[in-house]
């Protein structure tokens, strides 16, 4: 970097310190410590700024963040810790508009054309699928709202490995995005995992390779779309309520929503157990296992935030009865798909 460009970022964020700290007296950051820390946190993700004034501004919400972050892990009786991560310079609006995705829709699904049981199955204690090798690694929807593709593909690749024995499949989302507005679906801009499967139901569905991801909504590429070789012969909504995830998680992962606040974005490792967080969903993802005999219950959980986020990309959270952990199990959105 150019030393007189290095010089005016620096007095640049020195600025913005003195500009926070001026707002917020008691905030325990000495200026000096917020300085190292934020450049700290632009050079480890790579974070650039448009002008002093842009840099400001991220400062100031970076700081907020790292309040955020340090006073949860200062709590010794949470079952979970948060770090600072790469959306730490976002505000949760910013993160949401980004990096959240699901829409809520009554309309029925026409893929569900399954009648067969998904209750009758072991009372195993543990499960864990990818420990099974049937869940295709974890992989980054970027700033698009696609986490609804992202999770009704990872059920899909589970499924065909499971009882196909198709295993290694990487399916492509980006046509999912592209090809089922029709459907219901609103690309970057959300969708549902049913709507998702009606389309894969009609047209089948392609591999990432031959349909690659963009994380940005295009147009379908009718010399792909209907050719898929994947399909699926319906779908299977989990009822309402955690004791039903259950069962359907012992037969294949499925794909999930859930209500995601604030601090989730900043996981780090342990059983996610927060207070509160009953809003409605607002994010897919796969559940891949159980451990019910663990000394806080949880579900393991694939994300789709790149392995760089959470656990290698996966996060636990803590089973509770009814709705569940943030919604978890209180809606009629989770689906298995049917091969």
């Amino acid at each position: 970097m150019n030393t007189k460009i290095l010089l005016i970022s620096l007095a640049a964020v020195a600025g913005a310190v003195l500009l926070f700290a001026g707002h917020s007296a008691d905030s325990g950051v000495t200026n000096s410590h917020a300085v190292t820390r934020f450049g700290t946190f632009q050079r480890t993700f790579t974070k650039s700024y448009s002008s002093p004034q842009e840099m400001e501004y991220r400062l100031g919400v970076f700081l907020a963040n790292s309040q955020t972050v340090d006073a949860h892990n200062a709590d010794s009786t949470s079952s979970y810790t948060l770090e600072i991560n790469e959306f730490a310079d976002l505000t949760f609006d910013e993160f949401s508009a980004k990096y959240l995705g699901f829409e809520e829709e009554m309309a029925a699904a026409r893929c569900e054309k399954t009648g067969e049981d998904f209750t009758m199955y072991s009372d195993d204690k543990e499960v864990d699928w990818v420990k099974a090798g049937v869940v295709h690694p974890v992989k980054n929807q970027a700033a698009c709202g696609s986490c609804w593709a992202f999770s009704a593909n990872g059920a899909l690749e589970s499924a065909l490995a499971i009882f196909k024995g198709q295993k290694g499949l990487c399916l492509s989302e980006q046509e999912l995005i592209d090809c089922s507005r029709s459907y219901g679906n609103m690309g970057c801009s959300g969708g549902l995992m049913h709507f998702a499967y009606d389309y894969i139901l009609d047209k089948g569905l392609n591999d990432s390779k031959d349909y690659a991801y963009t994380a940005k909504n295009g147009q379908c590429k009718t010399d792909k779309s209907g050719k898929g070789p994947h399909h699926i012969k319906g779908c299977k909504a989990v009822p309402r309520g955690v004791e039903n995830l259950i069962p359907f998680t012992r037969k294949q992962p499925v794909a999930v929503a859930f209500h995601v606040q604030d601090d989730l974005r900043f996981y780090k490792s342990g059983v996610y157990n927060p207070k509160g967080c009953t809003s409605n969903p607002n994010h897919a993802v796969l559940l891949t296992g159980f451990k019910l005999d663990a000394a806080i219950p949880y579900f393991r959980i694939k994300n789709s935030w790149a392995t760089s986020w959470g656990n290698q990309g996966y996060f636990d959270m803590a089973i509770r009865s009814g709705a569940g952990t943030c919604q978890i199990g209180g809606h009629a959105w989770n689906y298995v798909p049917t091969v």
